[in-house]
Parts: structure tokens; C-alpha cells; sequence
């Protein structure tokens, strides 16, 4: 699905990206504004204006995936809607880009590691 390498600072903002767009779509399910849903919806909105290149790179990684647009699902958590059907649409949507990005952490992980157990493969083969 993806095959980006991802710094530990990048892999950092997609775990705050999980977290923040899990908080918001529990909160749109239960319907149950909280101060944490509230303060998810400030770090994402945060996140948006201080790395807009980084998410503008995730939208294009997404698209070419068939997932969802990280920047399009930030700009319409901006307004919650008062139909229910609506609120779990977005929900839904929150849901399935934690999951996306959820995949990326996994699979910058497992690339790192392998890279990393090559290295001592061929260092323990040198000596």
C-alpha cells in the first residue's frame, strides 16, 4: 500500500495523526463533545498549519492508495453536523485515515527493522 520512507519525527506526527482522528471519530459516535474531543480538534488543526507540506503529502500517498485526504478530512471536522447518519459518515472517515496511518507506522517500522537486521547481517558476515 505505501512504500514512503517516513523520518521518526514524520512517523511521531502520523502517531499523533491516529490519535488525534480516533479521539474525534469515538467522539462523533458517541455524540458527546468532550474536552478532549475538543482539544484533538485543536492539535489537529495545529498539526494543519504547521506541517501543511507533510500532510499534503500523506492527501497524495492516500489518493494514490484510495484512501481518505488527510487535509479534506480536517477541513470538514471543522464543522460537525447535526445529522446523525452524517456525524457517523465522518466517524467513518476518521476511522479508516487512523487506519491508513496506522499502516504507514507499521510499515516504516518493518522496512527500519529489516534495514537494520541486514546491517548486522553483513556486519556479523564481515567479521
Amino acid at each position: 500500500m505505501t512504500e514512503t520512507q517516513f523520518t521518526s519525527t514524520e512517523l511521531e506526527k502520523l502517531g499523533r495523526l491516529v490519535n488525534n482522528l480516533g479521539i474525534l471519530g469515538s467522539q462523533l459516535i458517541c455524540r458527546n463533545p468532550s474536552g478532549i474531543g475538543h482539544l484533538a480538534h485543536t492539535n489537529l488543526q495545529n498539526i494543519k498549519k504547521s506541517d501543511e507540506p507533510f500532510l499534503k503529502r500523506l492527501s497524495q500517498l492516500a489518493r494514490t492508495s484510495g484512501d481518505e485526504s488527510t487535509l479534506r478530512l480536517i477541513e470538514d471536522l471543522e464543522r460537525v453536523p447535526d445529522d446523525p447518519i452524517q456525524s457517523l459518515y465522518l466517524a467513518r472517515r476518521c476511522l479508516f485515515a487512523s487506519a491508513f496511518f496506522g499502516h504507514c507506522i507499521a510499515a516504516a517500522t518493518k522496512q527500519a527493522l529489516a534495514q537494520s537486521a541486514l546491517e548486522c547481517e553483513q556486519t556479523r558476515t564481515l567479521n
